[in-house]
């Protein structure tokens, strides 16, 4: 996967519409930009996902949600998925 699928301005373009269409807000410029690198992360999987539906290699398309700001953890979390806790004893 590599950032040469857009722009750096393409990227900022499709954070900044991110942001404003799902309401995203972070408290500080460090939240901000890790969530901005998940973001550009989420994009270019899903860009190299959708050139092989084009392919017909797999049976759906994606697109950017409201979860793509988030870590896997975090989304795993988000449905309900937690991990079990190993006691010490």
């Amino acid at each position: 996967m590599s950032a040469a699928a857009f722009t750096e301005a393409e990227i900022t373009e499709k954070w900044e519409n991110y942001k404003t269409e799902f309401g995203k807000n972070y408290p500080d410029e460090k939240e901000e930009q890790m969530r901005k690198k998940i973001f550009t992360e989420t994009l270019l999987s899903i860009e190299e996902h959708n050139k092989k539906f084009e392919r017909g290699e797999v049976t759906f398309s994606m697109g950017i949600n409201n979860f793509s700001d988030q870590t896997p953890e975090e989304r795993a979390r988000s449905r309900g998925f937690r991990l079990p806790s190993i006691e010490k004893k």
